[in-house]
């Protein structure tokens, strides 16, 4: 990273493509199940399944652990109390981020195509950037990327626009010309929010049916990815 292309060959203008990691672009539940359930057995909590963890995912590991604390007995009593369960968190799951996690099919392939068509490539995760590196590295997408942005990069979580508006200015590309992938609501009203299109997947973790989102496109896996792309309308600001 950076990876260098060519200019995009989109005939609707667009420029750049942003991912979601945690269940759009890697199946991380694992790990993430394992970390939370090692906490809370070292606070003689009950485990939580996976289903439950598919449900408490997607704004930021603070959430996270808040709810599998609010869903195996009481809630943390202070903000203190939570960074305190939050850092444990951490500890465990910054130890190994990747393992018992797997692509979801096609990634890599659909990635590397995308950016052989010149499109500039980057991932927006709510997810704190050195596991977000240490995940894309493991599986070797971090060379197909211009731009990470983690939970910590800016101020803001999604679905604030902020850390989507981050991306498109190191990228230099007006909003308008980019397009975001994302398994969550979250996802969406960020993208719209920065004045982005967004394409939602209807795998990964969400507790709303990803035909709610509201997204321009719903694809059932990320082969469908450039069709869906295809017709996008036009976007109408096309900048360098």
């Amino acid at each position: 990273m950076p990876h260098t292309s060519a200019a995009a060959t989109d005939p609707n203008g667009y420029g750049a493509i942003l991912f979601d990691l945690d269940g759009t672009l890697v199946d991380s539940l694992p790990a993430l199940a394992r970390s939370l359930n090692a906490v809370l057995r070292e606070d003689g909590r009950r485990a939580v399944s996976d289903a439950e963890v598919r449900a408490m995912v997607g704004d930021g590991i603070k959430v996270l652990v808040a709810r599998a604390y609010a869903a195996t007995g009481d809630a943390p009593d202070s903000d203190a109390r939570l960074r305190a369960l939050t850092a444990r968190f951490s500890a465990h799951y910054e130890a190994d981020p990747t393992a018992g996690c797997a692509l979801f099919p096609y990634t890599a392939e659909i990635l590397a195509g995308l950016a052989g068509m010149g499109y500039r490539l980057g991932v927006v995760t709510n997810k704190p950037y050195t596991p977000a590196i240490s995940l894309l590295r493991d599986f070797t997408l971090l060379p197909l990327l211009d731009i990470v942005v983690g939970g910590d990069t800016t101020p803001h979580l999604k679905p604030h626009p902020e850390p989507f508006l981050h991306a498109a200015d190191r990228l230099e590309l007006s909003p308008e010309r980019v397009v975001v992938v994302g398994d969550s609501i979250n996802d969406v009203d960020g993208a719209h929010r920065a004045g982005m299109r967004a394409v939602a997947v209807s795998y990964g973790y969400t507790r709303i049916p990803p035909a709610e989102f509201g997204a321009e496109a719903l694809i059932d896996g990320l082969a469908a990815l450039p069709h869906a792309l295809a017709m996008l309308p036009a976007t109408e600001a096309i900048a360098t």
